[in-house]
């Protein structure tokens, strides 16, 4: 026997089943709920805090500490051991870094001199003018090395021949001279040589590192013995003994730290700014 009703039973679609119906009510279903109660918070006149609250706003009270306890703890024995334990002990009352020394005694000194200095402008003046002072007195003894005295006194200025033009300092990875000549001759060889920003036929940048030829040296030495610094009617040929990678640092880079070099010239030191590095 057939069941009467299984020609007109209805069988949805696998696009009708598919299908999501959209429902368009509202956000709260109509029901408000507010999980907060300001008029819970609200003080009332008169009110006392539950003793458990009360001590939650008490101030910490510090214990007074043993002092003679800590000094014993931070003395060094120089027969004991010092284990980790040990060493958590005695560094525990000491200050570990030189970031808490500099914050600790550094900016008390600090601001200690920028508070009787520097007031006004008359302060200001006056340290100005006591640097020039200052400066007068003879410095004949080193300030940490006793028995080192002076030998010579010369003054410093800047370098005003030499400031117009860009000074840069060359760090080598390696040692840049030949290595199948002497020692001296290596001395001398790298005296004259030269480095030259270059590019290739692909406009990649890099250093050139040249050194003069036997026959530039022979002119170069007699350049020295005649007081010249090099001569319009001679040629000198250099020749590029090796390539090198840069890693340029300058005033702008991040963290570059300002350099000087001195020169001594005419009885004076001059100093000259390095540029890049």
């Amino acid at each position: 026997m057939f069941e009467s009703n299984r020609y007109v039973a209805y069988n949805p679609t696998s696009l009708e089943r598919n299908y999501k119906h959209e429902l368009l009510t509202e956000h709260d279903l109509g029901v408000t709920i507010d999980l907060i109660d300001p008029d819970r918070y609200t003080a009332e006149h008169g009110g006392e805090l539950d003793p458990a609250d009360e001590r939650l706003l008490e101030e910490d009270s510090l214990a007074p500490q043993d002092f003679k306890r800590s000094r014993h703890h931070a003395k060094n024995v120089s027969w004991l051991r010092r284990t980790e334990y040990i060493s958590t002990e005695i560094t525990r009352f000491q200050p570990t870094t030189m970031d808490k020394i500099e914050s600790k005694v550094g900016f008390s000194i600090k601001k200690q001199m920028e508070d009787n200095m520097y007031m006004d402008r008359e302060s200001q003046i006056a340290a100005i003018e006591k640097t020039f002072e200052d400066v007068k007195k003879p410095v004949l003894k080193h300030y940490s090395k006793p028995g080192v005295t002076a030998v010579a006194e010369m003054p410093v200025f800047p370098d005003f021949d030499l400031w117009k033009f860009p000074c840069a300092q060359v760090i080598f990875d390696s040692d840049p001279a030949p290595q199948n000549i002497p020692a001296h001759e290596q001395v001398e060889v790298m005296s004259q040589a030269m480095i030259r920003g270059v590019m290739d036929e692909f406009e990649e940048q890099f250093v050139a590192y040249f050194l003069p030829s036997e026959e530039t040296l022979v002119k170069r030495k007699e350049d020295s013995e005649a007081g010249v610094e090099y001569r319009d009617d001679v040629e000198y040929d250099y020749v590029m003994h090796r390539e090198y990678n840069w890693n340029v640092k300058n005033k702008a880079s991040k963290g570059y730290e300002e350099n000087y070099f001195f020169i001594t010239r005419d009885d004076k030191v001059f100093y000259n700014d390095l540029e890049t590095r």
